[in-house]
């Protein structure tokens, strides 16, 4: 009788899987590590949701930034115009409520006394191309102002200094904001050089009359670079 040249031939049906116990293994280490695997992405899920939930809640981070240029006019009083941008990069569905702004300014080399300024309105400007200038009109009282991510403010913001004039030197200023949230005021620091040319200026043009005074005039001496200044230099 001749042999089979086949070997596997005379095994039964089956045979190959229950001699192959490393095969098995290896498929039950794979579905356990199939099952740790989608363990695994349901917590990140979860903690993740978690997350954005919380981070929805909380309350937004402010970042106030102060402009390149502010305005002054000044006869009987001082007016001094500011449009500070108040935005937050925080993503939130709580909303920020900025209750009173403050404008504090110290003179650093001039015994003139500190004036007080306080909030005295916001405003608006347009472009006067006859005149080649800004004319300025009142918008509404000092209110309320709210910011959120979708919602940046920009006011323009009116400080009065009753019976005070600015003499030459230069002032340290600090713009304060106070929030509705309970968390420490907002502050924001910045100096202000008046020149002798800008004292005269001011003087000649009178109270309606508002001068621009920049924090970035090209050339302008290292020691006040950064401050807002009243060009010419």
């Amino acid at each position: 009788m001749a042999l089979s040249e086949n070997p596997s031939a005379s095994e039964p049906e089956g045979a190959t899987e229950r001699n192959a116990p490393g095969r098995s293994s290896s498929k039950k280490r794979y579905e356990q590590a199939q099952a740790w695997i989608g363990t695994l992405v349901g917590v990140v899920a979860l903690g993740l949701s978690i997350y954005n939930l919380l981070a929805l809640q909380r309350e937004p981070a402010v970042d106030v930034a102060l402009p390149h240029i502010v305005r002054i006019a000044q006869g009987r009083d001082t007016w001094l115009y500011l449009q500070p941008t108040l935005s937050t990069r925080v993503k939130t569905e709580r909303v920020e409520v900025i209750t009173q702004i403050d404008l504090q300014l110290r003179p650093t080399t001039t015994s003139t006394k500190a004036p007080a300024f306080f909030w005295d309105e916001t405003g608006s400007y347009s472009y006067n191309a006859a005149a080649h200038d800004l004319t300025y009109q009142r918008v509404a009282d000092p209110s309320p102002l709210l910011v959120d991510q979708g919602r940046p403010q920009q006011p323009l913001l009116l400080f009065n200094a009753v019976g005070w004039n600015f003499a030459e030197g230069r002032y340290e200023g600090t713009l304060v904001l106070e929030r509705a949230s309970g968390q420490k005021p907002l502050r924001e620091s910045f100096c202000l050089v008046v020149s002798k040319n800008a004292v005269k200026t001011m003087q000649d043009a009178g109270q309606y009359r508002h001068h621009g005074f920049r924090d970035d005039v090209p050339g302008s001496d290292p020691q006040k670079t950064g401050c807002y200044m009243f060009p010419p230099l």
